[in-house]
């Protein structure tokens, strides 16, 4: 475990479940970046594995800390790691996430050049999808229009930052909720506080696609949690709010054959239908 007198600028949080294949690789992109500090692995009960791999990663790697908490949820595994990190910025990811080598110096710098930045979130891709190219484009076409970067209102999960001070605020505001979207959840909670959210352009991270795995039916619901979130902390749903989650849903599904005999692992089509990542969905405990 890391000295607890050495100074800790930056946190990263890794709430995990039954992630034994991706883990060790998502901790190798950290560790190796001298600008991270440490690493909270917050094991969310998992049957795989997951908790022996990490724990004996951290054996070797003094960064690496194994959290344990076993009441499911993403919001409830995310918070516990966020309280026991020493850093004064805290970041997040998931253990199927990918960062940038140089990921942990943007977070830093950018934090410190800007005091009056509460939190941050960046652009995430595919490292494993087979219409990846798509995010990609579409991410090109929007800077070129001066679409994306600065304040934003929204926060994603895989590519985050929040400063220590701010989470002090609004740890006690946040939902456990099942059947709400934890990193939306935490933005409105920023909002409410008049707590600034920046997009950084340089601040990059791939993530896996097998969340596009999951049937259209239930992807409906997980867009349907958007709203319930929204409602949950005190904000009117809008019309555009519901013209958004009718554009993702149809996204969504128009990729969905193709992800359904896609293998992640081999990064080519089978007849074996793959295995969708564990998704936090309305209604899941």
């Amino acid at each position: 475990m890391n000295n607890p007198d050495t100074p800790v600028v930056l946190s990263v949080v890794i709430p995990a479940l039954d992630e034994a294949r991706a883990i060790v690789t998502t901790l190798d992109r950290l560790v190796a970046q001298d600008a991270v500090d440490e690493v909270l692995v917050v094991d969310n009960g998992s049957t795989d594995g997951t908790r022996r791999i990490v724990a004996e990663y951290a054996i070797r790697n003094p960064k690496v800390v194994l959290v344990e908490e076993d009441r499911r949820g993403v919001a409830r595994a995310r918070n516990t790691g966020l309280d026991v990190a020493r850093g004064e910025f805290l970041a997040r990811t998931d253990a199927d996430t990918l960062v940038a080598e140089n990921w942990g110096e943007v977070v830093r710098r950018y934090l410190t050049e800007h005091p009056g930045t509460a939190a941050l979130t960046g652009l995430t891709t595919y490292y494993d999808s087979p219409v990846g190219f798509l995010l990609e484009l579409g991410y090109r076409i929007q800077i070129r229009r001066g679409k994306l970067g600065g304040q934003v209102g929204n926060l994603h999960g895989p590519n985050m930052a929040i400063r220590r001070s701010a989470w002090e605020q609004v740890r006690d505001d946040t939902s456990t909720r099942p059947d709400v979207v934890d990193d939306l959840d935490l933005a409105l909670c920023l909002s409410k506080r008049g707590l600034r959210i920046d997009q950084l352009l340089d601040m990059r991270a791939e993530t896996s696609a097998r969340r596009r795995h999951t049937s259209p039916r239930r992807w409906w619901d997980f867009q349907l949690s958007g709203l319930r979130t929204i409602q949950a902390q005190g904000f009117h749903v809008l019309p555009y709010h519901r013209f958004f989650i009718v554009m993702a849903w149809f996204a969504h599904t128009a990729q969905w054959p193709l992800y359904r005999f896609w293998d992640f692992d081999r990064r080519r089509f089978t007849v074996r239908r793959s295995t969708a990542r564990a998704f936090p969905l309305a209604g899941q405990a």
